[in-house]
């Protein structure tokens, strides 16, 4: 298959089975850019490992953003429909305008959205956590953080079904609503037991920089408006306090953290579909056992991670891996924007990853 044939093969799968029910608009252009060789050449100058449709997408959306005048403009208030025959020619007219920004866009920037929904689906397992330990406080790193929005969780409220749940700390303006299915899940958490957390983060964007800022609401997609208010929400907290993240690839500081991390404290690491960005994939959740398990023989470690592990929805994890040992169960299945959660009455346990001496 030649390199433009696996472009357009991406975009016509990013239509199908991302934008598909979500986004219109983008289902529209995806399809679009799989049709046009012009948008194909463009399309190729994102960064190896970025996923090109979110890219060149977010890339116009961001110029747009900006005020900039175009017929393409209307259709990303979500107040217009753009028909399949007309986007195109306004996607290819538009890209040829501005094709220098895009290119320097898509060539330099990256994916790091930080959804802070799903807050309200990490909420949960934390309170299960402080729940199953003794009390010592907890130190929660969040791997993958991108701005560290989630290293938050604290500072928003809370709605589960219209349960409105605040913390000591809770912004009543940022508020992230979850939808409970299956069983009752356990919310009751005291957040002077939960130290404060660190992020790590290979490109952290710095929560200060409104250019840096605007690339992370420009890569939220046009019709999730409350999305997107609640992202401004959330960057308007982290301006006011930013969160600690250690910038750097990941492998190098798990270690550094295990052992500077007091041994008065719990040590969780949390995942949030940032595994295989990370360890690679396939395989990225086993490499990920094998190099806590590995730790964990200098002190007891925890695992929260959420991912979609080969299925078609995603799974919420909770691990111990102590001495070498590793043993995890499924908890929870969830929605990727963190919009609904179903909570397992009685954990599934799962083998695969498992690690032994």
């Amino acid at each position: 298959m030649t390199e433009h044939a696996q472009l357009a093969d991406t975009f016509e799968r990013f239509a199908a089975q991302q934008a598909a029910g979500k986004s219109p608009l983008y289902e529209t252009l995806s399809q679009a850019v799989a049709r046009t060789s012009e948008l194909l050449d463009l399309a190729a100058g994102t960064q190896p490992g970025q996923p090109a449709p979110n890219m060149l997408l977010g890339a116009v959306h961001h110029i747009l953003r900006r005020g900039v005048q175009h017929p393409l403009a209307c259709y990303f208030t979500g107040h217009e429909a753009l028909e399949a025959d007309r986007a195109a020619v306004l996607l290819a007219d538009f890209c040829r305008r501005h094709a220098e920004q895009i290119t320097r866009t898509i060539s330099t920037r990256s994916v790091q959205t930080n959804e802070v929904n799903r807050c309200a689906v990490l909420l949960p397992a934390f309170a299960a956590l402080q729940q199953q330990l003794d009390d010592r406080p907890i130190r929660i790193v969040d791997v993958g953080a991108s701005a560290g929005l989630n290293l938050l969780w604290d500072r928003y409220t809370y709605d589960y079904d219209g349960h409105r749940l605040s913390l000591p700390a809770s912004d009543p303006d940022t508020v992230l609503t979850c939808e409970i299915k299956g069983a009752t899940p356990p919310l009751s958490l005291d957040v002077t037991r939960f130290a404060r957390p660190v992020g790590i983060e290979l490109n952290p964007v710095d929560v200060t920089d409104p250019e840096a800022t605007e690339w992370l609401v420009s890569l939220t997609w046009p019709e999730q408006t409350t999305r997107m208010r609640t992202l401004n929400s959330a960057l308007t907290l982290a301006a006011r306090t930013p969160p600690t993240i250690l910038a750097g690839r990941a492998e190098e500081h798990l270690a550094d953290v295990v052992a500077t991390t007091p041994a008065d404290q719990h040590l969780c690491f949390v995942f949030s579909w940032s595994i295989y960005q990370i360890f690679g994939s396939p395989g990225g959740r086993e490499r990920l056992v094998d190099t806590l398990a590995e730790l964990s023989r200098q002190r007891p470690l925890h695992e929260i991670s959420i991912g979609h592990f080969g299925h078609d929805t995603p799974h919420m994890i909770m691990a111990r891996h102590e001495s070498g040992v590793s043993r995890s169960d499924v908890v929870a299945y969830c929605d990727v924007y963190g919009t609904w959660l179903d909570w397992l009455a009685k954990p599934a346990e799962h083998l695969k990853g498992a690690s032994t001496p």
